[in-house]
């Protein structure tokens, strides 16, 4: 189930941490969900087989962000794609029916067509200003994301310059789940700070 917090590995902001130093203190916090995401054309094999050793200690669902084959190799839990990836479909004749597929929408139209073509969860953002997506990424805004939560069906994961100060506004319009990346890993306590966000958000 995708709810509560979605913890994404993701050094491109903290590259003195290694993703697996990351994948470790969102899980000393308490995180059920990890996302690998790594932008670039190399996929993150070596990541993603280290974190898939965490499950020996952790109970948790591991999402591949990206990377198809990566995704398979590694029998990860899950894939999430966007619109340059294989549509949710394609992606679960790919992995099989027992994955968690999830796809980045940036409109009603797209969460809308994502769950229509048998997308198990949608993430909508940003919904704030953030330093990951740059400048040029449009900003959703509350209003939006409520609007996308009362029209899918499916788990909305919000993402984008979430943090403590706004996550009360963002349950509130109605999103199952939320995603930070500059928000956890930019802590000066990262498991402490998911910590928080685990007992805030269950």
């Amino acid at each position: 189930m995708i709810q509560g917090l979605y913890t994404i590995v993701d050094n491109s902001l903290t590259p003195e941490y290694s993703h697996l130093f990351l994948a470790e203190q969102f899980l000393q916090g308490g995180a059920r969900i990890l996302q690998l995401r790594r932008k670039g054309a190399i996929p993150p094999f070596e990541e993603a087989r280290q974190i898939m050793a965490l499950k020996k200690k952790y109970n948790f669902t591991f999402i591949v962000n990206d990377f198809m084959d990566l995704a398979r190799e590694v029998n990860a839990d899950g894939f999430h794609g966007g619109r340059d990836d294989p549509s949710p479909e394609e992606s679960r004749k790919i992995l099989g029916p027992g994955k968690i597929i999830g796809y980045s929408s940036h409109s009603l139209e797209e969460a809308l067509e994502a769950e229509k073509r048998g997308a198990d969860y949608v993430a909508l953002g940003a919904i704030f200003p953030t330093a990951t997506k740059g400048p040029g990424h449009p900003i959703q805004g509350l209003e939006r994301l409520r609007e996308v939560c009362q029209q899918v069906k499916i788990p909305v994961v919000a993402i984008g310059g979430i943090n403590r100060t706004n996550v009360e506004n963002v349950i509130q319009a109605g999103a199952s789940a939320v995603a930070m990346i500059s928000g956890l890993t930019k802590a000066k306590d990262i498991a402490g700070e998911v910590r928080w966000y685990v007992q805030h958000l269950s």
